[in-house]
């Protein structure tokens, strides 16, 4: 496996997108009876407190060193204007729909790779991306008319989730991935201290504990996404994240009882399309072994 970086990549990818549709489908049965920016100050809590634990318990304590203090501010007060956006799409729409818009990335990150990562895909990757950027948009279908802040939430999910991924890949290369997990919170932290106290709640055991293993499975997800999207080439692995639509799709008809119409069946299929395409590139194409790929990446992340 250590020979196939890309393949690697995929599996992170696929373990992380897994512990995002936990922690987001507990986020959003916690949405119906927590404030949103009390939910989001103990969620985000809740991901630094597990982070730091298990650093702490592994002796990672070192990788919070930083060589690039600037970016990792930059980044995470950007990541904090994406978090918010992403907690308002999933509090109005289906998890399905915002895994959609959320698959958008990959056509940006196949475009903007080439400028930021000098990495470049072939016409064959490039034409299962455009296949799976079209199936996205027959989910969404995007209508004017219906243009509000929790749609445009929804519609800013694809630009500003392919910025995070690729600021940190190229932070990777002298960033540890916790470093890069752990401080993208601490600005989210302070602003959802403040962000409507006059209608937080007294908590229930229970609720507490939901939104302990929400914000624990968002942690996992986010230090797996990013070993993968360090590891692997973003062009080839970035479809992959299609497979996350099916998982939230899953969700929305075991939990919410939301039964997909043929146009989203028929984008779906173009996207699962996407998928299959790709990940034969990732067979033949050769190996992307990076240039800062470190000896930690030959086991574990």
């Amino acid at each position: 496996m250590t020979q196939h970086p890309n393949l690697r990549a995929i599996l992170y990818l696929q373990v992380s997108l897994f512990s995002f549709l936990v922690g987001d489908s507990l986020l959003k049965l916690q949405l119906e009876s927590i404030p949103l920016g009390q939910l989001m100050c103990l969620r985000t809590i809740a991901s630094l407190l597990v982070l730091f634990i298990f650093m702490a318990a592994t002796g990672r304590l070192a990788l919070l060193k930083v060589t690039k203090p600037l970016h990792h501010a930059m980044r995470s007060l950007f990541f904090t204007f994406v978090s918010i956006g992403y907690y308002l799409a999933v509090k109005s729409f289906p998890l399905s729909a915002v895994a959609t818009a959320l698959a958008g990335a990959p056509i940006i990150i196949s475009a903007i790779s080439p400028l930021m990562l000098k990495e470049h895909a072939n016409k064959i990757q490039w034409a299962a991306t455009i296949t799976g950027f079209i199936g996205v948009c027959m989910v969404l279908k995007p209508d004017l008319s219906e243009i509000n802040w929790y749609y445009l939430a929804l519609l800013s999910l694809p630009f500003s989730y392919a910025t995070m991924i690729l600021w940190g890949k190229y932070l990777s290369k002298t960033e540890s991935d916790w470093s890069l997990n752990f401080y993208q919170f601490i600005p989210l932290l302070i602003l959802s201290c403040f962000w409507g106290q006059d209608e937080w709640i007294n908590t229930s055991a229970t609720q507490l504990g939901i939104t302990l293993l929400s914000g624990t499975a968002a942690s996992v997800g986010f230090m797996l996404l990013i070993a993968a999207f360090r590891i692997g080439k973003p062009v080839i692995i970035a479809p992959f994240e299609y497979s996350y639509i099916l998982m939230a799709l899953v969700a929305d008809i075991l939990f919410w009882h939301f039964f997909p119409d043929l146009w989203l069946w028929l984008g779906i299929g173009l996207i699962i399309t996407c998928g299959i395409i790709q990940g034969w590139q990732a067979q033949v194409d050769p190996p992307a072994i990076t240039p800062h790929l470190r000896p930690e990446d030959t086991h574990n992340p």
